[in-house]
């Protein structure tokens, strides 16, 4: 009877460690969208969600192009698609909730640890590679206090 007893206290004990593990998942494929935008979407819907950028560097549809936008920066490809989309703008978030002022503990909470990658001056950004099993990452990037994410960015290259 022990053994028994002893169980049916271990197996929900058990159930919720791996409930608890299970809650910070890698981002899926669905979290690559930004101000109602995705990879892949063409330039009239980029131009239908947010009107004409602020600033646009290379001429879209002739080569690469980037459109500025306050607080947004999008990439198109040759083609005049979303290649790679980048907030700095508490206004831009993913489908989650995941964007900049937001605590990086919360981050890491909801997509796990993921990859920390110095660059030259030190600072940190978080990759979560591979996602849905494509080319497709995911980079947060810290603010100098490294608490607060600074930016959210991703691209399927």
């Amino acid at each position: 009877m022990r053994t028994g007893r002893g169980l049916s206290i271990l197996v929900p004990l058990l159930a919720a460690g791996f409930a608890f593990a299970a809650s910070a998942n890698t981002p899926t494929r669905s979290e690559l969208r930004l101000a109602g935008l995705k990879i892949d979407d063409p330039l009239v819907l980029v131009h239908k969600n947010l009107g004409q950028p602020q600033r646009v560097i290379g001429a879209p549809g002739s080569g690469h192009a980037i459109l500025l936008y306050p607080g947004l920066r999008i990439e198109m490809t040759r083609s005049g698609r979303v290649l790679m989309l980048k907030s700095t703008s508490s206004r831009y978030c993913t489908p989650s909730g995941v964007c900049p002022g937001k605590p990086l503990a919360e981050v890491r909470k909801r997509w796990g640890e993921g990859t920390t990658d110095e660059d030259a001056q030190g600072r940190g950004k978080i990759s979560y590679d591979d996602i849905g099993g494509s080319s497709c990452f995911v980079e947060v990037e810290p603010d100098t206090s490294r608490r607060v994410v600074h930016s959210v960015g991703f691209a399927c290259p």
